[in-house]
């Protein structure tokens, strides 16, 4: 697919805020949070502004398009979060093979992410990349929201570096150039990620990457703030950048900071690139409230054993200083693909995927989940129904508007009064 990120018509954690405890006076901390709760409580007011137009319509395909959970049968249990569950499971019709994420609507209620819910499903609809999981399908019941993807089987990039411990540099290079393709097209549709790791990474049977879970993704910055950043304290603790615990507010930037996690495998602790060069994040220890302020203040030390150009990535990626990071300019992924380290990189090649993997996962076939955490698959297979009978208002309450799709069918972008009542 070359260079190309288009829109189409085609696994979330949320970090508690600090305790008062964990501040930075210095840095006026205080003021900062506020001024995150100012901007989370807009966004609440924002989607309630629609809401209205949400408690009288439903978002339904017509009989011959209509798609829901009993054209699905479960197989497995691939993944467990905070609000729900992941599947693989089988379209009846096609004997297709595709990962279900079911989200449980009171979790996301009782969380206020119902705004982030339904960027993610904005995001999964918009965005077409080779190394971005695609959303074929989306509905919902009275209780639950489905969104039916990509299933990959080669293995979460976690699941390889447990496994493997660490990467060796042209594998971790490998990763992290087809991952910077990915950000590149997120960030030039204005979306940032957030939530960059290793969990978040799925190889498919080729040894090729894409992204997954886009809970934590923020859309539209240039258009919300004059000075294009938000202050949501989110993100995975391990890998959240300083300006995201400093409360000074971030912008595409702390993508390129996670980017580092992937030297973990080689004996680094924080961002990916060090975490896949290091095994471990740059400054992950038990204690997190220790660990973010290492974030903050402590100095990196690099691997004996990382290259010249690897350190010199790596230092680029972990600068403090946003402003200073590289990838921070307006050239964005184009400062990192002009990086020493991705010299023998040929750029083209690698999103028309014709670079060959440096690791193929033992795959037997599409069904095949071997490279997938024992942990989940003994769990029981299993869609658990709503056992308590909703409230009419409740219902409407619960409901998104717009949420159901198919892939690449028009029915999809059907306006409010073209929405017929079950």
């Amino acid at each position: 697919m070359g260079n190309v990120c288009q829109n189409k018509s085609a696994y979330q954690q949320v970090v508690d805020k600090p305790s008062n405890s964990f501040k930075f006076d210095n840095l006026g901390q205080s003021q900062k949070f506020k001024k995150r709760q100012s901007e989370d409580n807009q966004e609440i007011l924002c989607e309630n502004e629609n809401l209205s137009l949400a408690l009288t319509t439903e978002n339904i395909l017509s009989p011959n398009t209509k798609i829901c959970q009993d054209d699905f049968k479960i197989i497995k249990v691939i993944g467990r979060g905070t609000f729900g569950k992941v599947f693989m499971v089988q379209k009846k019709d096609s004997s297709e093979i595709y990962a279900m994420k079911v989200l449980k609507k009171s979790q996301i209620h009782a969380r206020n992410l119902r705004v982030k819910t339904k960027s993610e499903r904005e995001i999964l609809e918009k965005i077409r990349n080779p190394f971005i999981v695609d959303l074929f399908f989306a509905f919902q019941t009275e209780d639950k929201l489905y969104f039916i993807m990509d299933f990959l089987n080669g293995g979460e990039l976690f699941y390889h570096l447990r496994k493997d411990l660490k990467f060796s540099e042209k594998r971790a290079k490998f990763y992290a150039a087809e991952i910077i393709c990915a950000l590149e097209c997120l960030h030039s549709n204005d979306i940032v990620y957030r939530d960059l790791k290793p969990e978040n990474i799925i190889l498919d049977c080729e040894g090729h990457l894409k992204i997954t879970d886009f809970g934590l993704s923020k859309q539209g910055l240039q258009n919300q703030s004059e000075e294009g950043k938000t202050y949501s304290f989110c993100g995975t603790p391990e890998y959240l950048a300083p300006e995201i615990i400093t409360g000074q507010g971030h912008d595409k930037s702390v993508d390129w900071w996670s980017l580092v996690i992937l030297y973990r495998f080689n004996n680094f602790q924080g961002a990916l690139i060090f975490e896949m060069l290091s095994g471990r994040p740059p400054h992950y220890q038990k204690n997190r409230k220790q660990m973010m302020s290492d974030i903050v203040e402590k100095r990196i030390e690099m691997k004996p054993y990382f290259s010249v150009e690897a350190k010199s990535l790596l230092q680029g990626l972990l600068e403090r200083d946003p402003s200073k990071r590289l990838g921070s300019s307006d050239s964005d992924a184009k400062d990192l693909k002009r990086h020493p380290w991705f010299a023998k990189i040929n750029w083209d090649k690698l999103k028309a995927k014709k670079i060959e993997p440096p690791f193929k996962p033992i795959v037997s076939g599409p069904s095949d989940t071997r490279n997938i955490d024992k942990m989940f698959l003994n769990e029981p297979a299993k869609d658990t129904p709503q056992h308590q009978d909703l409230s009419p208002n409740t219902k409407k309450i619960n409901h998104f508007d717009q949420f159901t799709y198919v892939a690449n069918n028009a029915t999809n972008n059907l306006t409010t009064s073209e929405i017929s009542k079950k």
